[in-house]
């Protein structure tokens, strides 16, 4: 079996094996396309398994900019692997994980994250519990009055948009940078919308928020305290007229910027959520140890924008 980088001629064979792998469904493969996109994508960590002159299987790893323990990371995605029905329990999901990780290594990669299953990956190095999720619920009564504008973002807030998410998100570990680009700020999900605030049209938050959780975003940056009640004033579709009870659950960590304007956030890890390390860095190790002592809060990945579509 040959573990090759993916060409171009391979594109509609790996969008077909995704669809096989998953059920006969598109969004693997539609995934892939979007990520494919992105400035950052390298295609000698987008690798196919070859057998007989067919592709039996795929992963692609996707590099990205982490913060950890205060230090900023180049590490890789895993995601996602397919393995076609036919070949799988034979081990080629393995080989396609090995040597991505061989390859991520000489690149430089420190790390490579993963959301999977946790009796699967950690054979190949992936310690569980390595990140989670965080949330803080607020209710609206006592928010300002204020009401910002509110738009789609545009190539021209890139430059705000990052330095909002370093503010808000900075102090938190196992966070990925978004992206320079303006696909990393867009959901390709047309219920998902993203929005930028602005105040005097200057750009002073962003949030991504499904159209039937309208008080839940799944992405909320704010430049201050003031500017983040004023998002969430603006998110309820009018203060003057919402009630007291409304209750907004906002995906803030308690290292998130804006949790000292409204209260504690909550945070858990997930035995699926996994990290391996790529380099003789202790630096994950030292990490996962603060947090099983409790010394440290678990770090929350928020997921690139490609991944709305699952």
């Amino acid at each position: 079996m040959l573990i090759r980088p993916e060409q171009v001629s391979d594109y509609a064979d790996i969008g077909a094996l995704h669809a096989r792998a998953f059920a006969n469904r598109s969004l693997e493969a539609v995934i892939v396309m979007l990520l494919r996109q992105r400035r950052a994508f390298d295609p000698e960590l987008s690798l196919v398994a070859e057998e007989n002159g067919q592709i039996v299987g795929h992963v692609l790893f996707s590099p990205y900019q982490m913060r950890l323990l205060g230090q900023t990371l180049p590490i890789v995605n895993l995601a996602p692997l397919a393995v076609d029905p036919v070949y799988q329990r034979r081990g080629v999901g393995g080989q396609l994980i090995i040597k991505g990780h061989a390859i991520a290594a000489t690149r430089g990669y420190a790390l490579s994250i993963l959301l999977g299953h946790s009796s699967y990956y950690p054979r190949f190095g992936y310690r569980t519990h390595a990140f989670g999720s965080s949330q803080l619920a607020i209710s609206i009564r006592n928010l300002p009055r204020e009401k910002l504008d509110a738009r789609a973002p545009t190539s021209e807030d890139l430059a705000a948009l990052n330095a909002l998410w370093l503010h808000e998100e900075g102090a938190v570990d196992m966070a990925l940078e978004p992206g320079l680009d303006l696909l990393d700020w867009l959901s390709p999900d047309p219920e998902i919308h993203a929005t930028v605030y602005t105040r005097h049209h200057e750009v002073v938050g962003y949030t991504r928020t499904h159209v039937r959780e309208p008080n839940k975003p799944r992405v909320f940056l704010a430049r201050d305290h003031q500017a983040a009640r004023a998002i969430v004033a603006t998110m309820v579709l009018g203060v003057e007229t919402a009630a007291p009870d409304v209750e907004c659950i906002l995906p803030l960590h308690p290292a998130s910027a804006s949790v000292g304007a409204f209260g504690q956030a909550i945070c858990s890890s997930w035995e699926a959520a996994m990290a391996c390390s790529l380099s003789q860095s202790s630096l994950l190790d030292e990490y996962l140890a603060l947090v099983a002592s409790g010394q440290r809060v678990p770090g929350r990945v928020t997921w690139p924008a490609a991944f709305d579509l699952e």
